[in-house]
């Protein structure tokens, strides 16, 4: 299993199955351990995770068999593009789906299309979470939505609540034009200090952060850079372009699912809190 894999429609993908079994522990011989089984690729016996024996376990094919369940109720949206990827030896699973037949335009020619993204894992290191975002077509970088219009979010749960994912979709995409006036009103403004020196508090890795630097060296008008003190950075940068460095690095260079979604929510938190 590659650690950083996905498809798109059309193509076939195996996914790992996890299972639960019993744990012990050997002092002269096994001794089980109650209360508690791990999580295990039945087909490798890689362990995932320990967890309490009341753990849920949901399959990742049982989660996009409701997403797709879940997306086919509403035609007026079109067919969605959907894309899976896994990563920690198939552990992690983050899904897309991209609704093309519905644009967005942010300033003429700049498309975002609304996407309903899910994530959830066998190792515990994501919760089961459902939640509205955009696809940048000139970039190809997905974002999270600055404002959260909607969002499901529970752990340990045998399948999805689809009336409560129904939910999120449904008023996202009721609501998706406050999403859209929040990225224009970034076209008509500079970012701020603090959105400017946004990256330095993400969880990007050192190579990660060079590379932001540059872009925005590259995109913007450098005043003062001081390397060792952030607060002592001056930039004159839009801040839609600022916004798409950073979703673009996250999209593009992150591999693993949780380090990515954890940095994109930072980026929207952030610039949540300028708006």
């Amino acid at each position: 299993m590659k650690a950083n894999a996905y498809y798109v429609d059309g193509v076939d993908m195996i996914f790992p199955t996890a299972t639960m079994r019993h744990i012990g522990h050997m002092v002269r011989n096994v001794k089980p351990i109650e209360g508690y089984r791990a999580i295990v690729d039945q087909d490798t016996d890689r362990t995932y995770a320990i967890v309490k024996s009341g753990y849920k376990l949901i399959q990742h094919q049982k989660v996009i068999d409701n997403l797709d369940e879940l997306c086919a109720e509403f035609p007026d949206y079109g067919t969605p593009k959907k894309e899976v990827w896994l990563s920690n030896h198939g552990a992690r699973m983050k899904t897309r789906y991209t609704f093309g037949d519905v644009d967005f335009e942010i300033t003429p020619g700049d498309i975002v299309h609304p996407t309903l993204e899910s994530f959830s894992s066998f190792d515990t290191s994501l919760a089961q979470r459902i939640l509205m975002g955009g696809f940048r077509v000139v970039c190809t970088n997905g974002m999270v939505v600055g404002k959260i219009l909607g969002e499901y979010k529970r752990k340990h749960t045998t399948s999805l609540n689809l009336d409560r994912a129904r939910n999120v979709l449904h008023a996202g995409m009721k609501d998706y034009s406050d999403a859209v006036g929040l990225w224009s009103s970034f076209t008509e403004r500079d970012a701020l200090a603090n959105e400017v020196t946004l990256y330095e508090t993400l969880n990007f890795h050192k190579d990660e952060k060079l590379s932001v630097e540059s872009a925005i060296k590259k995109q913007g008008k450098v005043i003062t850079w001081d390397d060792d003190e952030p607060k002592n950075r001056e930039v004159e940068i839009n801040a839609w372009e600022l916004y798409n460095i950073l979703t673009a690095e996250a999209t593009h260079r992150v591999p693993d699912i949780t380090r990515r979604a954890k940095i994109l929510d930072g980026v929207a938190y952030g610039f949540k809190e300028a708006a």
